[in-house]
């Protein structure tokens, strides 16, 4: 798993930023913000982003939860504060996993309740299929199962015309037609734009071939997948015929054209995902 080498950033009762050291000279940026009664030993929420986003892709969902829980934000490897990786970096779910693993033993965690995003909840499904004993419950909030075919198109537009200008051509199909000119660009300029240009040539380069339909019959514990009626990315019917084979699973379909229900509909989800969390509890 590497090293648990850590270097905290900034330190408040209620809140914390910190890196933890992973092989390859990796810093894996977290931040915890936690607003539960200090006399109470609080469950631990584990939250990872999708592409090109970081944990401050949450941030709507931390008032939600940080009351009863501990929330924790991970920067995927590549992303966000976390290293970027080189171009040649050679992606592999395994490595992402590992880093997740090594986390949650180093924050001293038995089990977490692990809600993920886009690729974020693909990554948080394989790990629940993986290392059932330390997922209690799992929340996936538009994940694919089947790497999209459209990345090698993207990985062209990034490299001749960079980050910003892909992220401005992409983010209305995200959030979708519902949010106002100033969100956009707010994710825009804050959050997509913001991702190395190496890293998203590694990755999108190994996206495509993901492929965990086969992982997800595995999955044991208690999980909510979301979708949406109008993404044009994939079907409710497609959706359906995965999560059906998660034996403890139930699905939530909102209307909406947002292909990241997780951004546009912040509060919608993250309210339907701590009621479902606290029914397990």
């Amino acid at each position: 798993m590497g090293s648990f080498e850590v270097s905290e950033t900034a330190r408040l009762d209620h809140c914390m930023e910190a890196f933890l050291a992973r092989p390859g000279a990796c810093k894996l940026y977290y931040c915890i913000d936690d607003f539960t009664d200090p006399w109470r030993e609080p469950p631990t929420v584990l939250f990872v982003h999708g592409l090109a986003e970081s944990g401050e892709a949450w941030r709507a969902w931390v008032p939600h939860f940080a009351r009863q829980y501990r929330v924790v934000r991970v920067d995927v490897r590549g992303f966000g504060r976390s290293t970027p990786m080189p171009a040649e970096y050679n992606w592999t779910m395994h490595a992402l996993l590992d880093d997740f693993v090594a986390l949650i033993h180093h924050l001293g965690c038995e089990r977490v309740h692990l809600i993920g995003a886009k690729s974020g909840g693909s990554m948080a499904l394989k790990l629940a299929a993986d290392y059932p004993q330390l997922v209690q419950t799992l929340v996936g909030v538009t994940p694919p199962v089947v790497g999209p075919q459209a990345a090698s198109g993207w990985l062209t537009d990034i490299e001749q015309h960079g980050m910003l200008d892909w992220a401005r051509h992409t983010m209305q199909g995200r959030l979708g037609s519902k949010v106002p000119q100033a969100e956009v660009d707010w994710w825009v300029n804050n959050i997509q734009s913001k991702t190395a240009v190496s890293t998203m040539q590694g990755y999108l380069r190994w996206v495509p071939g993901l492929d965990i339909r086969a992982d997800v019959e595995r999955i044991a514990c208690p999980t909510l997948i979301f979708t949406t009626t109008g993404s044009g990315l994939r079907t409710v019917d497609s959706v359906m015929g995965w999560q059906s084979k998660i034996r403890n699973s139930k699905l939530i379909v909102l209307e909406s054209d947002a292909w990241h229900a997780a951004g546009a509909l912040p509060d919608q989800c993250a309210k339907a995902a701590l009621e479902f969390i606290g029914r397990q509890r």
